[in-house]
């Protein structure tokens, strides 16, 4: 087995696509290589970037999947018999959940009222299933904010395995251990792990029933980078791993005034896997700030961070406030058809012809019977070859204004008005993807851009705790790690916001 550690920003990706290269190369038939990886992001990328740089169709690639996947194949069962929120709902009604823990059987019946996905009894045992513990243990020891007796957290597990035997029915975990116990593990030449520190002892246990059915295995990730501890993943077992180690050493995204700084914060850590790897020689900026609202990001692309989804949100306010169109959990901030309805009305009023989908698109946003007339707001007699004036529209199409957007687009709502405007003041582009992303920390692993701005008062506690050195706080500066890792130019730090904040150490 060979173990591949990938710094921030070394191409660990890359690497490994290079390594699925050569054996093509060598013969190795493309159905005979596994390539699995932690999200379903990072396995899509892997396909396409595999498709595209070997010439291949996505099904050369049965095994390019992440370990969820592969065990939902092997299975042979449906997406019908995935636990679904609906199906989550009809557990919580079988049991008489509300009923149970002292609340009205109703749809606001407290904790209960959203039981499903998030839902913290649900949480807790499935944390147990993925470390491969005892409830029992786990829920004594459990971090997660459970105010009950453990009898009423048993009620739930034992009535949730009840339903789901009852139903044939399988949650993402019970695909996992079926895998396991079935040992349904594909026969494979060679088999790659990418992100392997934030696999659970559930997911290790996959992996070596993989790696004993293959001729080779390669297994990469940096556990430095491990922050997925409090949903399940065993970084220790990544650490404690045993093969021929390869240290990626060439860092192609870090500057050396950020890779100074991250080092001062990782080296902190006690049992992590010693690795040493070369900044770019661009020295790269650091500027602190005492709020956010002292960045200029008027240029360049953007990716803005906090420990918090609360953080998160308050930032994704203050960027709306400011004018910038921007992403946050992959959706855009206005929807693209909404900017485009915008962009086509202008100009039309400026004297532009435009398309036959082009004004099913500005139609869509027009009040039917003050904005356009009944019976034209699908432009379904519009002709897909010709161009249409805005006077066309008037004389044949049902257009019963000519106001300026804000006032004729009667659709959207006076909050994304107002958006609009401080974005079109701003001088944003209408047309182009926005430059600026929010995110946590926690979803923005693997993501860089240029400048990143990272809020800190979050982390206040956590580091002002960091001589006590338990796992928990580790884990924090691996966190605080990643964040500092993610920029390729410049960084911006928020001071806390407290009166007790906290410096990194030098």
């Amino acid at each position: 087995m060979k173990i591949i550690l990938g710094p921030p920003g070394t191409g660990k990706t890359t690497t490994l696509l290079n390594l699925v290269e050569k054996y093509l190369e060598n013969g190795v038939p493309p159905d005979k290589i596994g390539y699995f990886a932690f999200t379903r992001r990072a396995a899509h990328e892997a396909i396409d970037r595999a498709c595209k740089n070997f010439k291949l169709q996505k099904r050369d690639l049965p095994y390019f999947r992440t370990l969820h996947s592969l065990a939902f194949v092997q299975m042979g069962i449906t997406t019908s018999q995935i636990m679904s929120s609906e199906r989550y709902s009809d557990i919580g009604d079988w049991l008489k959940i509300g009923k149970f823990f002292g609340s009205p059987p109703t749809n606001d019946s407290g904790p209960f009222k959203d039981f499903g996905y998030g839902d913290k009894f649900l949480e807790i045992i499935n944390i147990a299933r993925i470390q491969r513990q005892d409830l029992r243990t786990v829920y004594n020891s459990s971090t997660v904010p459970l105010k009950t007796d453990w009898s009423r957290v048993d009620y739930v597990d034992r009535g949730l395995k009840a339903w789901k035997d009852r139903f044939q029915l399988y949650d993402y975990t019970d695909m996992l251990e079926q895998f396991c116990l079935q040992e349904l593990s594909p026969k494979l030449e060679v088999v790659f792990i990418d992100e392997a520190q934030d696999l659970s002892p559930l997911q290790w246990e996959m992996v070596n029933q993989i790696k004993n059915k293959c001729k080779q295995m390669y297994i990469a990730g940096d556990d430095d980078q491990a922050i997925f501890r409090y949903a399940g993943a065993d970084v220790d077992y990544f650490i404690n791993l045993q093969g021929d180690v390869t240290v990626l050493n060439q860092s192609y995204r870090i500057p050396f005034s950020h890779h100074h700084m991250s080092q001062n914060v990782i080296q902190r850590v006690v049992g992590r896997r010693e690795k040493h790897f070369k900044p770019r020689k661009d020295k790269g900026s650091v500027f602190w700030h005492r709020h956010s609202e002292e960045v200029n990001m008027s240029e360049g692309d953007w990716l803005l961070l906090s420990r918090t989804t609360r953080g998160a949100k308050q930032i994704e306010e203050e960027v709306r406030r400011r004018g910038h169109l921007y992403i946050y959990n992959g959706s855009k901030s206005i929807d693209a058809k909404v900017l485009e309805a915008v962009r086509l009305w202008e100009s039309l009023r400026n004297g532009t012809k435009i398309g036959c989908e082009q004004v099913k698109i500005v139609y869509s946003q027009m009040l039917l019977g003050t904005q356009v007339e009944y019976g034209h707001k699908t432009f379904s007699k519009g002709q897909p070859d010709q161009l249409y004036s805005l006077q066309d529209l008037q004389d044949f199409h049902g257009l019963l204004h000519s106001l300026p957007w804000d006032e004729g687009l009667g659709r959207i709502s006076d909050f994304d008005k107002r958006y609009i405007k401080a974005c079109l003041k701003k001088g944003e582009s209408l047309t182009q993807e926005p430059r600026i992303r929010i995110s946590t920390i926690h979803s923005a692993k693997g993501a860089q851009a240029t400048n990143v701005m990272m809020l800190t008062d979050t982390m206040r506690r956590s580091y002002s705790m960091w001589r006590k050195f338990e796992n928990e706080h580790y884990d924090e500066a691996r966190v605080f790690y990643v964040g500092l890792t993610r920029a390729m130019e410049n960084i911006h730090l928020i001071h806390p916001m407290f009166s007790r904040g906290y410096q990194i150490p030098a």
